[in-house]
């Protein structure tokens, strides 16, 4: 499933990515395991549940029944969102260039010599296939 809502993609806020790493990560959680895998302070349940809420709203998130409880679960993949995101990023803010998106970070991020060789080595494997 994309998480696209009138063909456009879909962001999250930073709680709803937030439940959504712990998702990715563990699986499948009630909103009381969510919380406890959370940092301190907590949030509280309520919010949590909004959160999960606006996710099965949004399409990111399903449930299932399980007594008188529900249990959360991811919908779309980690790789899938992640895929979106750095989409929307090179679109938004460099005109669909990766090659000025990765000028861009050489220029103002503080990139090892064993990085760049790394992303050479990436370019070369792509270019052999």
């Amino acid at each position: 499933m994309t998480a696209v809502m009138d063909n456009k993609f879909q962001t999250l806020t930073r709680g709803e990515e937030e439940v959504m790493q712990l998702l990715w990560r563990i699986g499948e959680a009630t909103v009381a395991q969510i919380i406890e895998q959370m940092a301190e302070p907590k949030p509280k349940y309520t919010t949590v549940a909004t959160f999960i809420k606006i996710l099965e709203n949004k399409g990111f998130v399903g449930h299932k029944v399980e007594g008188r409880s529900h249990c959360y679960y991811p919908i779309v993949e980690r790789d899938e969102y992640a895929s979106g995101v750095a989409k929307s990023l090179l679109a938004d803010y460099f005109g669909g260039s990766l090659s000025q998106m990765v000028s861009f970070f050489g220029k103002k991020e503080d990139i090892s010599v064993g990085e760049m060789d790394e992303i050479l080595e990436i370019v070369e494997q792509i270019k052999g296939k």
